[in-house]
């Protein structure tokens, strides 16, 4: 029977959020008494299968903390939901939600343990197995929970990072692959720095960088350099040089999904770059767009459109640099140079969220190439009415002109806006 008045009725997900999030708030007040009835509740009743992504989410960062808070006293209970949840196979896309969700609180359970507890194995082994889940979100996760348990699993390290290695360059699914790489990211995150040197990581991906017959190794580098960069952060510029040769090289590999995965690798690098990090390879990059083969000069162009994601500070100084010598480029001989350089003068566009910066682009873009035309850019700007907040990227485009906008008591007149 249908019940009329439930009829279009819109789903009050909004409720079920907001008491998601009041759980997580409420976790320091949990007591002992009620964390299996509440983990119960989040598995049997599926609070962490909700049909809404937003509330999943947050029953999720719930769950976390009261593990975080609570889980060292209620181990053996916990991990006997755990493990019984995980022994049950899934017959819906609820229970996949679920089943997610379990193995990463599963994960976060785990660092409560001792170094000597027989169980780290076969918990190491149930994240390891799940990096292969198809879900970017999953693997990220599980990632961030391998990284506190590498202390604990000292013996086992060697033979992890060979199994990671393997899935990461021969495996034929890309969820696979991609989710080897972040695992390899976790686990080197979890030893420090010096793991990159104690397992060889560099020589490992460079050797399956020049594979040639199978393009799922060289999609697995990029894939490496990716996450590593992002796990690790500033502590990986220092293997900026290396890096580089092979960036420029796979922007023109003859795979798409290669080329595809450099492309990636070199947004989230350029992004976490320092100012160092710019001045490191700023010069070689320029010098690329001298070289004789075109190849070469296109692989240059394009990782200088990759600078556009550097933060807003280096980019505000590199700018100036760059944009000169990218139109430089426009009237080359090769039609692909050509290409990439208007799609690297693009890419500096598409940082701006400002939507009135983003409509005067093209007039910026032309100034900072130009001087002739900086008295256009200027006039345009003063003529403009900004309504949005003015974002970092945004300033950084205009930051060479505003040097000529009149400076009225420590504010930039632009328009009829005060900065």
């Amino acid at each position: 029977m249908v019940i009329t008045e439930t009829v279009d009725r819109s789903d009050p997900w909004p409720a079920r959020l907001a008491a998601a999030q009041t759980f997580n708030n409420l976790a320091p007040a949990f007591t002992v008494d009620v964390v299996e009835p509440f983990f119960d509740f989040l598995i049997q009743d599926q609070a962490l299968g909700d049909c809404e992504a937003a509330v999943r989410r947050e029953m999720l960062t719930a769950g976390s903390s009261i593990i975080e808070l609570h889980g060292a006293n209620r181990l053996a209970p916990l991990i006997r939901i755990f493990e019984n949840h995980l022994a049950e196979s899934a017959s819906s896309k609820t229970d996949d939600f679920i089943k997610e969700a379990v193995v990463i609180l599963f994960g976060r359970l785990a660092s409560h343990l001792d170094s000597t507890d027989p169980r780290i194995p076969g918990i190491v082994d149930r994240l390891v197995e799940s990096l292969k889940t198809p879900s970017e979100q999953v693997q990220i996760a599980v990632s961030e929970c391998l990284s506190p348990l590498v202390p604990l699993m000292r013996l086992r390290l060697p033979d992890l990072v060979g199994q990671l290695f393997n899935e990461l360059f021969d495996s034929p699914k890309y969820p696979q692959r991609r989710g080897a790489a972040y695992g390899l990211a976790g686990v080197i995150k979890g030893i420090g720095i010096g793991g990159m040197k104690e397992y060889n990581v560099m020589a490992r991906l460079k050797s399956a960088s020049e594979e040639k017959k199978r393009y799922e190794a060289r999609q697995g580098v990029m894939f490496a350099f990716e996450t590593l960069s992002t796990a690790l952060g500033r502590l990986f510029e220092p293997y900026i040089t290396f890096v580089l040769p092979l960036l420029l090289t796979f922007f023109g590999d003859s795979i798409v999904d290669v080329r595809e995965a450099t492309q990636d690798a070199a947004r989230v690098i350029m992004g976490n770059l320092s100012g160092y990090g710019v001045k490191l390879i700023l010069p070689t990059l320029l010098e690329g767009l001298d070289e004789k083969q075109w190849r070469s000069k296109k692989g240059s162009i394009e990782l200088l459109g990759m600078m556009a994601y550097c933060s807003p500070r280096q980019l505000s100084i590199s700018l100036p640099i760059i944009i000169p010598r990218l139109t430089g480029v426009l009237t080359d001989s090769h039609a692909q140079v050509r290409v990439a350089a208007n799609k690297s003068l693009k890419q500096f566009g598409e940082v701006i969220s400002n939507p009135e910066i983003q409509a005067l682009t093209p007039v910026l873009l032309k100034a900072l190439v130009d001087p002739m035309k900086t008295t256009n850019a200027l006039s345009s700007l003063l003529k403009t009415s900004f309504t949005h907040y003015i974002d970092h990227s945004s300033l950084a485009l205009v930051n060479r002109l505003l040097s000529f906008v009149h400076h009225s008591n420590g504010c930039v007149l632009i328009g009829h806006s005060h900065y």
